[in-house]
């Protein structure tokens, strides 16, 4: 069902304002600010070691900025009861593991259900809903180890589903998966963002991918170094540092084989 923003419209999902984290006397992230309206579609691209998955622990609160303030839905990261959903670029679940993909999905659930205390009836039937959501309601009793790759990975969004998420945090969701699958699965979020009235903030090496899907682009290496549309980011110069592209090189021609004599 569509929740209804509890914020007002127009509101600030995520602000970061002059951030700054570090490992010991390394800053991974220096002065970060940027902010992610509600119900919108951010995606977060950059380089290897760009600090795009730091980004994402300081908003889930597993980390705490070294300077500056982060806000999620206008609360510190980590308090009980924000609404977040996380999709990690591993499953989290070890190869082989007899889980079916519907005690996967259970797991998203026990935020709400409390520690110590078993998923009912109606926790079995909120994780089929969420399968159903993704089109996987026939793969509930399937064990998760058997599903493709892009399978596992819709089981994941049905599992941050089942939380009642109003931010959904993707950590390189498309991972490994073809073009085809890409494209599919930005798809489905897309529609389960304007259904399920979700903020998206996805973290993706597969740039052209995403920005065709994302509302606007944030453009990482340490700090933000372009945020706009996709097209404007794109066709940033920016762009072409963070990435160091290759330009105007051209293969010489061969040379003409000897004619015979």
């Amino acid at each position: 069902m569509k929740r209804e923003s509890a914020t007002g419209p127009g509101a600030d999902a995520v602000v970061f304002d002059g951030v700054f984290f570090g490992y010991g006397r390394e800053d991974v992230l220096r002065d970060v600010s940027f902010v992610v309206p509600e119900g919108t579609f951010a995606a977060l691209i950059g380089p290897n070691g760009a600090g795009k998955t730091t980004l994402l622990r300081l908003l889930l609160g597993l980390r705490r900025p070294r300077t500056g303030r982060i806000t999620v839905f206008g609360s510190a990261p980590g308090e009980r009861g924000l609404g977040l959903g996380y999709v990690p670029q591993k499953t989290g679940v070890p190869e082989g593991f007899p889980l079916t993909t519907l005690e996967v999905v259970l797991m998203g659930r026990y935020a709400l259900v409390g520690w110590g205390r078993r998923p009912g009836p109606s926790d079995r039937d909120a994780a089929r809903r969420a399968l159903g959501r993704v089109n996987l309601e026939d793969m509930a009793e399937r064990r998760f180890s058997e599903l493709s790759g892009g399978q596992q990975r819709r089981a994941l969004i049905a599992r941050a589903l089942v939380g009642e998420p109003r931010l959904l945090l993707l950590d390189e969701p498309t991972a490994g998966l073809d073009p085809a699958a890409q494209a599919r699965f930005y798809d489905m979020c897309c529609t389960l963002q304007r259904e399920e009235n979700l903020t998206l903030l996805a973290a993706s090496h597969d740039v052209e991918v995403v920005a065709r899907h994302a509302d606007t682009v944030l453009l990482i290496d340490r700090t933000v170094r372009a945020h706009g549309t996709p097209a404007d980011v794109l066709s940033s110069r920016q762009l072409d540092q963070v990435y160091d592209f290759p330009h105007g090189h051209v293969h010489p021609a061969a040379p003409a084989a000897p004619e015979a004599p």
